[in-house]
C-alpha cells in the first residue's frame, strides 16, 4: 500500500485507498466497527472511506498504513494469550482503545473473584480505581495512541469491594499491536513498585 496524499489525492486515489482497504479489512476478518473501534471512529465513517466519499486525517490514515502493512503472525497472537492466561503472575490483556478484556491469568481471576468468561469482550473501563482513571486521562499527554510512550507504571489504592476487586498498589501498562492490526494493552499488577521501572 502506497502512502496516500491526503492533501493532493484525486478522487481516483481516494477511491482505490478505499477499495484497498476494504480488502485488507476483509482479508484480516475485521468488522468495520471492529476497526471503527480501534481508531476511534464510527462504522459509518469506515464505509465513506471504503466507498471513497470521504478520506481519513493524516494521522488516521498512518495508523491504517501500519496496520495493513505489518507482518500478520497470528500464532504470535496465539502465544501471547497462552502466555497470558498461565501466567503466575496478576495480569491481563485488553483492546487499548475499547478496554475489552481478552484474556486473564488465574491469579488475575481470583484477584477479581469472578471466572474471565463472563468478562471477556466487555469493556473493564466501568471497574477502574480513580489511579487508573487519571492514569489513563495522562496517556493524550504522553503521545500513547501515537507510539510516542509504550509502556507507563502508577500506583494504585487498592480496592477490596465493589464493583470489582482489585488488590494492585502499581500497576503497569504496556502497549503493542496483534497481527490484525489491534493495539492492545498488557496490565500487570505488583505488591511492590519494581526495580526495572
Amino acid at each position: 500500500m502506497h502512502p496516500l496524499n491526503i492533501h493532493n489525492s484525486t478522487p481516483d486515489d481516494i477511491a482505490r485507498f478505499g477499495d484497498k482497504l476494504r480488502q485488507w479489512r476483509r482479508m484480516a476478518d475485521i468488522k468495520q466497527q471492529r476497526l471503527a473501534d480501534i481508531l476511534g471512529v464510527t462504522q459509518a465513517t469506515i464505509s465513506r472511506w471504503e466507498k471513497g466519499g470521504q478520506h481519513p486525517s493524516p494521522f488516521q490514515y498512518r495508523l491504517l498504513h501500519d496496520m495493513m502493512t505489518r507482518n500478520r503472525n497470528l500464532r504470535l497472537d496465539h502465544a501471547i494469550k497462552r502466555l497470558v492466561k498461565q501466567s503466575r503472575q496478576r495480569v491481563h490483556l485488553i483492546e487499548d482503545r475499547s478496554h475489552r478484556l481478552l484474556c486473564s491469568s488465574l491469579p488475575r481471576q481470583r484477584e477479581w473473584q469472578r471466572d474471565d468468561n463472563e468478562l471477556l469482550g466487555q469493556s473493564l473501563w466501568r471497574f477502574a480505581t480513580r489511579e487508573i482513571a487519571a492514569a489513563e486521562k495522562s496517556l493524550h499527554h504522553m503521545g500513547w495512541h501515537e507510539g510516542q510512550a509504550d509502556h507507563v507504571l502508577f500506583a494504585n489504592s487498592a480496592r477490596d469491594g465493589g464493583p470489582m476487586r482489585i488488590i494492585d498498589q502499581y500497576i503497569l501498562w504496556e502497549r503493542f499491536y496483534l497481527a490484525d492490526g489491534r493495539a492492545v494493552r498488557l496490565t500487570t499488577g505488583f505488591d511492590h513498585r519494581p526495580q526495572n521501572y
